[in-house]
């Protein structure tokens, strides 16, 4: 494909460091002894368990529902539940949060059938989508079941689908795309059903050229499914940097891709769409990316939800040095953990432990005006402008300079010469603004609830003086109906006299 980085703005090209851990075969992890499962696993409310302690559950068994904006949750392995508890969770800032404990029966597992779903509706691959708990793998980890709905009553043109996993040292999806490209291809058949569009184009870096040939030789039969190259370039897995470079489209401010006809969906998640749609599997397990310098052997594993990252570690032969940093996810958007006992969810993606020299300079100096980050920025914003506004408490003032637009993709920390954390400022005014937008919300609802309050007691009492008034009117009316029937007394003679 012939491309011009005219048709992306901004970007940088961070070292990959991918080579750490694409050498090897995704390694299957065994049953774990426990699982911590998360009942939040996604964007949006926690699931609801429908298991209590003492349970016995079997491999793929539902054991926690979602409605709206959450996903089912199913047990991965086969066992009893010990409890249904508060765990370490690998979240910002640290933190627990309320989990199914379960102590696995590795004897006792669950055998996968081939289903015939030929002839589906879109609504009906929708469902099954949605009861296998399938949820977005390349970041959002949006439920898949609730974003295919809103294509339901649009027009959807192209289906696209994102290989091109341009964090440094990820490279689960590479791998994936590799060794499960049927599967991948399956998924987006399924998908082109499912959303109703006319075509779908599988975009990949071009670092990346294993995959582009196993993807390209897995749908050469599909007229209407292509393969296109693209450059390495950060932060080209974006969905409006993606949408933009595959088809000539940007996305407007405050629309999604599905109001350009586009709707965009990441290689691992067409994989745990076709294994739900042909194999009724639910989606339990996940392929996540061991790597950094601190790590003994750095490789891709595939390791059912709940399992402690401190397992994984030790499936990698443990640590050789102590990481400076461990990461979940990439390390321009991903987040810093202290605590390896904690279990991987959904949307689990890499957990990097990176060394000293693996790190950006620590340091900070004042800003020196070079304007390299506003070149950087893929969504064309000043990210020093904003950044000075949020230093002096000046949120609006950073909001109305397209604060809501950023990505948070780090491309302008990761080029400032002067190490200024950019991104640290962003999403703490994004939180901060999330936050008081809640407690404006708040108020407007205590004044509202006040206001109703006010006009019920003012109806009431209005009501209440009716009522008073008429039973006086009525008590009035009896006594005067009393009176007029009472017959008058007739005066006796001595009365008359005197």
């Amino acid at each position: 494909m012939l491309f011009s980085h005219a048709l992306i703005r901004g970007g940088v090209h961070p070292e990959g460091h991918k080579q750490l851990s694409n050498d090897n075969i995704i390694m299957r992890l065994p049953a774990p002894k426990r699982l911590y499962i998360s009942l939040k696993q996604h964007t949006g409310l926690p699931a609801k368990a429908i298991v209590k302690a003492g349970d016995r559950v079997i491999a793929g068994q539902l054991i926690a529902t979602g409605s709206g904006s959450s996903a089912n949750l199913h047990a991965p392995q086969s066992g009893r539940v010990l409890q249904i508890a508060d765990h370490r969770a690998a979240i910002p800032g640290g933190g627990e949060e309320l989990m199914i404990h379960l102590l696995c029966d590795p004897k006792q597992q669950n055998t996968s059938v081939k289903l015939d779903n030929h002839g589906k509706s879109r609504t009906e691959l929708i469902d099954i989508i949605e009861a296998a708990g399938v949820v977005g793998m390349g970041g959002a980890v949006f439920p898949a079941a609730t974003k295919l709905r809103s294509t339901l009553n649009k027009q959807i043109d192209t289906l696209l689908i994102n290989g091109c996993e341009c964090e440094p040292y990820l490279t689960c999806d590479d791998k994936v795309m590799q060794e499960q490209s049927v599967e991948v291809v399956g998924g987006i058949r399924y998908l082109l059903q499912a959303s109703g569009a006319a075509k779908a184009i599988i975009g990949i870096e071009d670092n990346k050229q294993q995959a582009l040939q196993c993807l390209t030789q897995a749908c050469s039969e599909d007229d209407n499914i292509e393969v296109k190259s693209l450059p390495t370039h950060y932060p080209m897995g974006s969905a409006k940097q993606f949408i933009q470079a595959l088809c000539l489209v940007e996305v407007p401010k405050g629309k999604r891709s599905t109001d350009v006809g586009v709707f965009v969906q990441n290689v691992a998640t067409c994989v745990a769409i076709y294994n739900a749609i042909r194999y009724a599997k639910p989606m339990t397990h996940r392929v996540v990316t061991l790597s950094g310098g601190a790590l003994e052997k750095p490789m891709n594993i595939e390791a059912p939800i709940g399992t402690l990252i401190s397992e994984l570690v030790a499936t990698c032969g443990g640590l050789k040095s102590t990481a400076s940093r461990i990461v979940i996810g990439g390390p321009m958007m991903g987040h810093t953990i202290n605590n390896m006992h904690t279990p991987i969810i959904k949307g689990t993606s890499g957990i990097l432990f990176l060394v000293e020299d693996e790190l950006p300079q620590q340091v900070s100096s004042p800003c020196v005006s070079c304007g390299r980050c506003v070149a950087a920025c893929p969504m064309g914003l000043l990210p020093n402008t904003m950044a000075e506004l949020i230093a002096n408490d000046d949120l609006e003032g950073a909001s109305k300079h397209g604060l809501s637009s950023c990505l948070l993709c780090g491309s302008c920390a990761f080029i400032c010469p002067a190490s200024l954390p950019l991104t640290q400022y962003f999403n703490y005014a994004n939180g901060e603004l999330w936050r008081q937008n809640k407690m404006q919300q708040k108020a407007q609802l205590a004044r509202r609830l006040n206001q109703q309050r006010s006009i019920r007691l003012e109806k009431e009492a209005v009501q209440k003086a009716a009522e008073k008034a008429a039973k006086a009117a009525e008590k009035a009316a009896k006594k005067a109906q009393k009176a007029a029937k009472t017959p008058k007394k007739t005066p006796t003679t001595a009365e008359q006299e005197a």
